[in-house]
């Protein structure tokens, strides 16, 4: 599959529409061709930011009065078949100005900045999305052990942190896979759980840069953001790292089970991340044998 080949079919890889043979060209294609990868991103980041600035601005969702309104024509259109195409057209015009107004709308609203939080959240719903429910990512996710030496070393507390097996009171949550993944520019340490029937992403990231300058360092959980095409964000965050949870669950729910996984993990990392620094300064100070 050539390049041309793959920009051409970009909008349907990315909204599912392709076959499976299909789709595996393109991520062959992709793992060699930095171009199309970056192309594949920015198509993505796009959508992502229509989808946010929409879900984002309260403004933008039709009105109750219009949707009764066009809800009544509707079947007033079912009603009288004999006039329908009539109906019908009226219909389409009405249609084709909502969506260019709507259009317009969001191309405002695309001009202004993300937030860190609403940065960190979009990443971590996309890389739940592509990682753990269509496992689509661009760039496959590598060892926790690998990625610690070479990234991050608090990525290691997750090779076996949590467990695989942690009982909750409304259920086992088990752990399918642990990997480090990469979204967009967003290194993410990466355990796919399993909850009540539901898939579950856990993810640990550096915050310096990202959601620590918007969100203050909490010992407790927050949820980032509004629910996102049936997605919702918790973090947890410390000083250094955020560790978010990502699923189709309800918020509330979300955040309680954020509660028994990823608070527990916070307060594990920022000991362990503490006793590193100290026994570094130590070794920086020391005075040198004689």
């Amino acid at each position: 599959m050539t390049c041309r080949d793959v920009r051409e079919v970009a909008e349907s890889f990315l909204s599912d529409e392709l076959l499976t043979e299909t789709n595996h060209e393109i991520l062959r294609h992709l793992e060699t061709c930095p171009s199309c990868r970056a192309d594949m991103d920015a198509r993505r980041r796009l959508r992502s930011a229509l989808r946010g600035a929409f879900d984002r601005a309260p403004e933008l969702q039709p009105r109750a009065e219009f949707t009764d309104r066009l809800r009544e024509q509707l079947r007033e259109a079912g009603a009288h078949t004999g006039r329908r195409w009539g109906g019908f057209g009226r219909w389409l015009a009405m249609a084709a100005a909502l969506v260019i107004l709507t259009g317009l709308a969001a191309a405002v609203f695309l001009h202004r900045p993300l937030t860190p939080a609403e940065a960190l959240a979009e990443d971590a719903i996309g890389d739940h999305r592509y990682c753990a429910l269509t496992f689509r990512l661009i760039r496959h996710p590598i060892p926790l052990e690998d990625a610690a030496r070479q990234f991050d070393r608090a990525y290691r507390l997750l090779i076996d942190a949590p467990p695989v097996d942690v009982a909750t009171p409304d259920g086992t949550v088990h752990v399918v896979e642990r990997h480090a993944c990469l979204y967009d520019d967003r290194r993410f340490g990466h355990v796919v759980l399993q909850y009540r029937g539901h898939v579950v992403s856990l993810l640990m990231t550096a915050t310096e840069a990202a959601a620590s300058a918007a969100e203050p360092a909490d010992a407790g959980p927050h949820v980032l953001g509004r629910r996102t095409g049936g997605l919702s964000v918790v973090s947890v965050n410390g000083p250094h790292h955020a560790i978010l949870l990502v699923s189709d669950l309800d918020s509330a729910a979300l955040t309680e089970l954020s509660r028994l996984v990823s608070v527990p993990l916070a307060e594990r990392l920022e000991g362990r991340l503490i006793s590193i620094d100290v026994s570094r300064l130590a070794t920086l100070f020391a005075a040198p044998s004689r």
